[in-house]
């Protein structure tokens, strides 16, 4: 065997391993016509929205992070492969696991105040500039005393 045979064999075997990774999940895009899964409002405001993909190829979005975390509570079986947070101010998609939720006076679509950027030092000026009012409703956090706090 010649050395360009092998070269040719070893760049043929790094293709096709390359083929076979898997794909790496991405946030699906949030349109006009989508709909809070939990309240069944309006998706209108991507500074607050979030969306959690299934097992099932479901991309189930939400206008508020109370009500995703909500969604979770009610649903403990469901099958997540991934969980996405819109940055409040870049309006980019982050990881959840990798995000920073804050919680603020800010007015969020269904009143949770909870916003989501992607480190620990924006989250304490944004809870410094709009500190927390104290939790109402139903999407209130539960047993969380500080202002920010990296969700499991």
């Amino acid at each position: 065997m010649n050395i360009t045979s092998r070269y040719s064999g070893l760049t043929l075997l790094v293709s096709f391993l390359c083929g076979c990774a898997p794909s790496e999940i991405k946030p699906v895009d949030i349109y006009p016509e989508d709909v809070c899964t939990h309240c069944r409002m309006a998706v209108s405001d991507k500074s607050f929205a979030s969306e959690i993909l299934t097992a099932d190829d479901e991309a189930l979005k939400f206008d508020d992070l109370g009500c995703m975390e909500t969604y979770r509570n009610d649903h403990p079986d469901l099958k997540i492969i991934a969980v996405f947070v819109s940055d409040y101010e870049t309006k980019t998609w982050l990881r959840h696991e990798k995000s920073v939720i804050v919680g603020t006076s800010i007015a969020t679509p269904m009143g949770s105040g909870r916003i989501a950027v992607a480190d620990s030092a924006r989250a304490l000026e944004i809870a410094r500039k709009f500190p927390p009012d104290k939790p109402k409703g139903a999407n209130a956090p539960k047993g969380k005393a500080d202002c920010c706090w990296k969700d499991a």
